[in-house]
């Protein structure tokens, strides 16, 4: 849902007024268009990816909170492999 909602609403940030004010001289570095063919949310939620419209959106997630795993994305391929330093 996430991703559709940012690959459709063209913008990082698709909230309405009220919920996030917007810094009208920046706003336009927060667009995605051209739709580029990775985007990364890098926050503390639960790792993910998804793909829509050619779009990937990659969140690693917190690298403490996954016992330090991560995420590699070969651009030729346009494929995301799932890593981990062990110990």
């Amino acid at each position: 849902m996430f991703t559709k909602t940012v690959i459709c609403q063209g913008h990082l940030t698709p909230l309405p007024l009220h919920v996030s004010p917007v810094y009208w001289p920046y706003d336009n570095g927060l667009y995605l268009y051209p739709l580029p063919d990775l985007v990364i949310c890098a926050d503390k939620h639960d790792p993910f990816h998804s793909t829509s419209v050619d779009c990937t959106v990659i969140n690693p997630g917190s690298f403490p909170r996954t016992d330090f795993s991560f995420k590699v994305y070969l651009p030729a391929t346009r494929q995301i492999e799932d890593s981990k330093i062990s110990d």
